[in-house]
């Protein structure tokens, strides 16, 4: 039976290529997006031409009752996921004197809420199965008390993840699930330039790919609850 993988926030970014990926790859993929349908129905379009029965959800994952109706959706028209990527997580870069307490408090439901309301819809069926793949994107940096003056929520709620990430894999693990963490440095050279990384460029979606890849192969059976950083070396804070 052909394989499903939810992708969320995958109109924009590094969600629209893991979509593509993993459509490539022969799995029916979920394109999932809050705001932006148009780029979200850019992202389907291309999907469907490798993986037909994919389908495209949208909603507000920071609300349970949301993913709740979101994954009932789901599981009634694909009847099971095998990988879930926690995509989803806005980001920041703001003095923290200067951050609103609406912006603090997205940042925190939307990196870490989201992640923990989709992981638990469906770890039900992956239970059922003793099988499922969940990967939760991090940032570099995110194991460890990270202190960065314009972005202090961000790394709040990375760190946050790294400890959900551990504490579902170490639950699941019985189960047949792995819960892992990807965590790459920047994207973009827009806060940061070239120079700034150690290997002389920023992460690219590619690398990121690559990784997630790996991690729902065979070859990656007995890594859970790990956290790979995809960084060339960048440490944040250091020059």
């Amino acid at each position: 039976m052909q394989k499903v993988a939810v992708i969320t926030g995958s109109a924009k970014g590094l969600g629209r290529f893991l979509a593509l990926a993993f459509a490539s790859c022969g799995y029916k993929v979920v394109i999932h997006y809050r705001t932006s349908k148009k780029e979200a129905d850019d992202v389907y379009k291309l999907v469907v031409k490798k993986s037909p029965a994919s389908i495209i959800v949208s909603g507000d994952l920071r609300d349970q009752r949301a993913v709740d109706n979101i994954f009932k959706g789901i599981f009634k028209k694909l009847k099971r996921v095998d990988v879930l990527v926690n995509n989803v997580g806005d980001f920041i870069y703001k003095e923290f004197g200067k951050t609103t307490n609406e912006e603090f408090v997205n940042i925190i439901e939307s990196n870490l809420y989201a992640t923990l309301f989709c992981s638990r819809a469906v770890l039900p069926f992956m239970r059922k199965t003793k099988s499922g793949q969940i990967i939760n994107i991090g940032t570099v940096g995110a194991e460890k008390l990270t202190l960065r003056a314009k972005s202090v929520p961000y790394f709040m709620a990375k760190n946050a993840l790294y400890y959900l990430t551990k504490m579902m894999a170490h639950d699941e693990a019985k189960n047949g699930i792995h819960v892992n963490m990807v965590s790459p440095a920047s994207m973009a050279e827009d806060i940061f330039k070239a120079s700034d990384f150690p290997m002389g460029r920023s992460a690219t979606y590619e690398d990121v790919i690559k990784v997630v890849k790996f991690l729902t192969s065979k070859d990656a059976y007995y890594i859970n609850g790990a956290n790979i950083e995809v960084a060339g070396a960048f440490v944040p804070g250091m020059k």
